[in-house]
C-alpha cells in the first residue's frame, strides 16, 4: 500500500479522534506531495481513526490517515491482523502490517524506542515490500 501526502499540518485534525497531539498548531515532519510506503493501519482505543505506519528520513512513526490520498491501495500478501477488545490490555483495537507488528507483543513499543533490532527488522520489511512489487 502506498500513500500520497496531501498535507502535513494538524489545522482541520479533530483532536477528539486525533489523540497523539494536542493542538491545530501541530505541523508533521511529512513532506507533501511525496509518496510513501505503509507499513502498518493501526486503530487505537481511544479514537476510532485510522493511523498508517510509515517512515521519513529513517524514522517509522504512525500518522492520521487524512494527512494522506491512497495512491496503491495493494497491500502485499504476508500482512497480519491482529483485533483486540476494549478491554484487553494495551492500546490498540486493531492492527495490521507485517508480521512482527502484529505477531510479536513487544515490536510496535521497541519501534516506537527506536530499538534497533526492531529497527532493522522494520526496514527489512519495507526492502522486501518494495521488491515484491
Amino acid at each position: 500500500m502506498k500513500v500520497s501526502c496531501i498535507k502535513n499540518t494538524a489545522k482541520d485534525l479533530n483532536l477528539q479522534e486525533v489523540t497523539t497531539i494536542f493542538s491545530h498548531d501541530y505541523k508533521y515532519p511529512l513532506e507533501v506531495n511525496k509518496e510513501y510506503i505503509v507499513m502498518g493501519i493501526a486503530v487505537y482505543k481511544d479514537g476510532n481513526y485510522p493511523y498508517y505506519l510509515i517512515d521519513d528520513n529513517g524514522f517509522p512513526d504512525w500518522f492520521p490517515y487524512s494527512l494522506f490520498t491512497i495512491s496503491d491501495n495493494s497491500i502485499p500478501n504476508n500482512w497480519f491482523v491482529e483485533v483486540h477488545s476494549k478491554e484487553d490490555e494495551g492500546d490498540i483495537l486493531f492492527l495490521s502490517g507485517f508480521n512482527e507488528l502484529c505477531n510479536n507483543d513487544d515490536y510496535h513499543d521497541l519501534l516506537m524506542d527506536r530499538d534497533e533490532n526492531a529497527m532493522r527488522t522494520y526496514f527489512k520489511r519495507k526492502k522486501e515490500f518494495e521488491t515484491e512489487k
